[in-house]
């Protein structure tokens, strides 16, 4: 019975236990099913070609055998078998292939197999997200079909695509821009289109990547209707009756107190849900902009759709059904960046404590093709229960990428790899550098480097720190592809250059024994290198 008849045919209460129940579990519940669907998964792995290579020969039957013998695993161990597609080789056909950023340059995507099953928990677990985000309280919810859906977020092959087509199977819902529409329509244009139309007839879901919201939402309050004129709201044409008349009393509100109009002044959003790697810094202002809080979701292109906030919307939750989850400590997990023979320890749902930092590691289940991944996400257990929610089960929040990526927005994911890249293609003379992701005061991210010239370009009186961003810049473009979309969709420079005096480096390797990391350092090495760097007659 598809979700939409459920509707009618069922009591709320019916729903909600069919959907999210996954809330009420006790920790003992929740394990029970996590290692069950770990040994049906161990079991398809063990007799395909990609399991008996991870596996080396071994399957284990238990999950204490599974953590003690099976090596953790990044994309390298997959690429040979899953860039061809080569699906014979896999525990279960493939029903689709998803794509996502690798590696800006020499690795451009990567690509996941997603078999019916695994579509089919993603369905269950995006509709149960719906519900959750027009949600104020356990067992209630307001979903009904032909609302008006914003959706903007990136359409096929990227996961979110999934997102409206799962959706649109389950129950009849009006996108904007439409389903057929957006497969024409580059993601910019998809979210100039979606909101044009939204402006016209009104939004009651809305599906979006966090900083393109936050974009969006700034733009509206600065040109939209104020006292001063028309902007967004000078023509009324086309608008439904009652968005005409919310315009109108929009506008005449802004007017009478001298005021920008709010998203919230023209929208009665019932639910509002974002994705995105810094959405933990914009929820405040969308909450503000638009009138509701607006409910997380996490996951990704290899482990699918992996959590949701609640209806308090301060934490998320894993699905029990979509992976079988491990957790590497911060500390492990830089003691196996320093030491890639380093075997970090990793820990289970029920062995987690509260106010860690963790990157996680994931085995895909339902046929899936990754196994004790590590997809190089970091979150936060916030807590180990909820008493207030009476959630038995810990609730986290996403931090970052691990310290290897520096992600700008969710949008491109740069390395040190694609870095010495660019550097090395411009020519520029740089002799060092150290690069991490910073904000600025209306927390867009971006990324600062610290450069250090050689002795010939320092001589060069055409040699600033303008230039050489300039410069960097151009390559980056031409290098990532996804970096041009920073400007593009979001308006921010996503690079700040800043020349550090010669011998700084030395000096730093002289006093702390060793260099500092290239990318992503830790904050306090950082504020150590540029007071070096300012005793070394620099200006930073």
């Amino acid at each position: 019975m598809r979700f939409e008849k459920k509707l009618v045919s069922y009591t709320q209460k019916q729903i909600w236990e069919e959907y999210c129940s996954f809330l009420d579990l006790s920790m003992e519940e929740y394990m029970n099913i996590q290692k069950r669907l770990l040994i049906e998964q161990i079991d398809l792995m063990s007799k395909c070609e990609l399991g008996q290579r991870l596996f080396k020969g071994k399957t284990p039957k238990t999950v204490k055998e599974f953590l003690s013998e099976i090596p953790l695993t990044t994309y390298e161990d997959y690429a040979d078998i899953l860039l061809p597609k080569n699906e014979a080789a896999l525990p279960a056909k493939p029903s689709v292939w998803l794509e996502t950023t690798w590696e800006s340059g020499n690795h451009p995507v990567k690509v996941a197999p997603y078999t019916e099953e695994m579509l089919s928990v993603y369905k269950t677990n995006i509709i149960a997200a719906m519900i959750l985000s027009t949600s104020d309280k356990r067992g209630h919810f307001k979903v009904k079909p032909n609302e008006n859906v914003l959706y903007g977020l990136a359409p096929l092959p990227y996961a979110t695509g999934l997102f409206p087509m799962l959706i649109d199977s389950e129950i009849n819902m009006n996108f904007m821009p439409s389903l057929k529409e957006a497969k024409g329509l580059s993601f910019s244009q998809q979210s100039k289109v979606g909101f044009k139309q939204a402006s016209k007839v009104g939004i009651d879901l809305f599906f979006g990547m966090s900083s393109i919201i936050y974009s969006i939402s700034k733009r509206f309050e600065e040109q939209g209707f104020t006292s001063g004129g028309g902007g967004g709201l000078k023509s009324l044409v086309g608008m439904t009756p009652k968005m005409m008349l919310k315009a109108a009393s929009a506008a005449y509100t802004c007017k009478r107190d001298n005021s920008n109009i709010k998203p919230k002044d023209l929208f009665d959003i019932d639910g509002f849900v974002c994705v995105g790697t810094d959405t933990i810094l914009y929820k405040k202002e969308l909450e503000e902009f638009w009138g509701r809080r607006p409910l997380e979701v996490t996951g990704g292109t290899e482990p699918t759709c992996v959590g949701t906030e609640t209806w308090s919307k301060d934490g998320m939750v894993f699905f029990p059904d979509a992976c079988f989850y491990e957790f590497i400590p911060e500390s492990e997990m830089y003691k196996s960046l320093d030491d890639p023979s380093y075997v970090p320890l990793t820990y289970l749902m029920d062995e987690i404590v509260a106010n860690q930092l963790y990157e996680i590691v994931i085995t895909v289940l339902k046929g899936g093709a990754f196994v004790r991944y590590r997809v190089g996400d970091m979150y936060r257990c916030i807590r180990t229960k909820n008493p207030y929610d009476e959630l038995d089960i810990p609730q986290f929040e996403y931090v970052d990428r691990i310290p290897t990526v520096i992600d700008i927005a969710g949008f491109t994911r740069i390395t040190e790899n694609s870095i010495n890249k660019v550097i090395e293609y411009s020519k520029l003379g740089v002799e060092f550098y150290t690069a991490y992701k910073e904000y600025d005061e209306k927390n867009r991210s971006y990324m600062h480097m610290l450069v250090e010239m050689s002795e010939e370009a320092v001589h060069s009186s055409m040699i600033t720190s303008n230039i050489i961003k300039d410069h960097l810049s151009v390559y980056f473009k031409n290098f990532d592809h996804d970096y041009n979309d920073l400007k593009k969709l979001l308006g921010i420079d996503p690079l700040k250059v800043t020349i550090l005096p010669c011998g700084t480096i030395d000096k730093y390797k002289n006093r702390f024994g060793k260099s500092i990391r290239t990318i992503n350092p830790k904050k306090e090495e950082i504020i150590e290198l540029l007071r070096i760097a300012e005793w070394n007659g620099g200006e930073v």
